[in-house]
């Protein structure tokens, strides 16, 4: 990035890359609290352990997955309603529904999946489903789904590293507001 303008031109893009994954986020948030598709309410896990502790925890569940995998599809879809060409990613034709919802479905499947082997390394660690451990966790709990979104991206867009330090750098914030929005309804403890 050679400009402030760039680097606008970059958050703008990381903020419209984002919308999916937010929508998806406000939707499990309804989900829970309305504890619909209760049936999908099982641990990714099936309550196995690996040498006596829990592979995931109860806190990746198959309802979270499908939530946010198809609760992007269908943000990626909105954005298909309201278009802003510069912003998009290259590739995708954002007026083919087909397209877009591959796009929000890919970003959905980064985000759950992105988390579980930070999950994995905490339960070996000894850190419990929706613990803080250390600082070093607490940077992971909130990189680890961006990471997993940008790195499914990359089967559409390979995104320049701009894009991958700007949407890590602001889906840090992000994260952390959504996570403070579970706190005041009482879906989690802390917004670390």
């Amino acid at each position: 990035m050679s400009s402030p303008t760039e680097l606008g031109f970059e958050v703008l893009r990381a903020l419209w890359l984002s919308v999916p994954v937010l929508f998806a986020a406000a939707l499990q948030i309804l989900v829970i609290k309305q504890d619909w598709l209760r049936r999908l309410k099982r641990p990714i896990d099936g309550g196995r352990c690996l040498g006596g502790v829990r592979v995931f925890g109860d806190n990746k569940t198959w309802r979270g997955l499908l939530v946010y995998v198809g609760g992007a599809a269908v943000g990626a879809l909105g954005q298909g309603l309201l278009r802003f060409p510069r912003l998009e990613i290259p590739g995708v034709d954002y007026a083919r529904p087909l397209e877009l919802a591959l796009l929000g479905a890919l970003l959905g499947l980064g985000f759950a999946v992105g988390e579980l082997p930070n999950s994995f390394c905490k339960r070996r660690r000894g850190i419990a489903p929706g613990a803080r451990g250390s600082p070093f966790w607490v940077v992971m709990d909130q990189v680890d789904s961006l990471f997993g979104c940008l790195l499914a991206l990359c089967v559409l867009w390979i995104p320049p590293w701009t894009t991958w330090a700007v949407v890590l750098g602001l889906g840090v914030g992000l994260h952390i507001a959504f996570n403070g929005v579970f706190v005041l309804l009482g879906l989690k403890k802390s917004v670390f």
